[in-house]
């Protein structure tokens, strides 16, 4: 069983993609109002599953810098999303989460590297580098379209993949003596806080929810979210950030593979080429890992 837990990020990437799956069905003309709803979703599911397990003594009684660093890198992640969400707006979508998959990687490895004296193999990276190539594979029309890229939008992408990194280090620092229930739960309190400044600071007030299909699909996107949540830190508890953010990457593909498959969207030569590369980069890092 802690082999399979070690490739939870996996699946974290897989429920991932199930909600943008979802997502693309419903329209929000603000941009935290989906974020804050999942924040809340996931606050809810989280006292939910820690009332029926039992765990607040345990959850209560945690150590401090668990706390701390939960909350820290709660933060930071926010402020990668904020960074995200500044980014699309000022150019290609395709461009941000390129340049964000690639920062989170890199700076999770980094982390790893010089703080955490963890060492990949040269086949590891070669697998990560497989990944990383499949994504801008993927995104490469949005790299060549005549549309000048914007710097702020640019400058989201790695701000947003930079804090994502350093939320990574943070929350491994807090998994040493800290629960995957709380990690979960604190991401979802500093979420709805630090979104609801955000969305008064960016004057982007969260919208108001009236059609009962709109509630059902973010209610099931927000579940989706809450459990890659989960996934996410089961992997971070069981090996290191830099291994949790490649196997975290590939949620685009992910995506690609769901919307061809549930919302009837077409898969080109690139495409196809892309999710052979990633899945060949998987396959390669799940072999060779240490």
């Amino acid at each position: 069983m802690d082999f399979l837990f070690q490739f939870a990020a996996l699946f974290s990437a897989i429920t991932w993609a199930s909600s943008g799956a979802i997502l693309k069905t419903i329209k929000f003309n603000k941009y935290f109002s989906f974020p804050f709803f999942e924040a809340c979703i996931s606050f809810v599911i989280m006292i939910i599953v820690i009332l029926l397990w039992g765990e607040w003594n345990s959850i209560l009684n945690e150590n401090f810098d668990s706390y701390l660093f939960f909350s820290i890198a709660a933060f930071i992640s926010c402020v990668g999303t904020v960074s995200y969400v500044i980014g699309i707006q000022k150019t290609s979508i395709g461009v941000v989460f390129t340049i964000a998959s690639s920062s989170n990687v890199l700076v999770a490895l980094l982390f790893d590297i010089f703080l955490n004296s963890v060492r990949h193999s040269a086949l590891v990276l070669l697998g990560a580098f497989l990944v990383l190539s499949g994504i801008l594979l993927m995104n490469i029309k949005s790299f060549t379209s005549h549309e000048k890229q914007r710097i702020i939008g640019v400058l989201g992408g790695i701000l947003a993949g930079s804090m994502w990194g350093i939320a990574v280090f943070f929350n491994d620092r807090a998994l040493i003596d800290g629960s995957v229930l709380n990690g979960t739960l604190i991401r979802a309190i500093v979420s709805m806080i630090t979104l609801t400044l955000a969305s008064y600071i960016f004057r982007q007030k969260i919208e108001r929810i009236i059609e009962r299909i709109q509630f059902i699909k973010i209610l099931s996107a927000g579940s989706l979210i809450t459990i890659s949540s989960l996934f996410w830190f089961i992997s971070l508890d069981y090996t290191s950030g830099s291994l949790t953010a490649m196997f975290g990457s590939t949620s685009p593909i992910f995506a690609i593979i769901f919307g061809y498959f549930f919302l009837k969207e077409k898969i080109y030569k690139l495409e196809y080429l892309s999710i052979l590369l990633a899945f060949v980069g998987i396959m390669i890092i799940i072999f060779f890992k240490s």
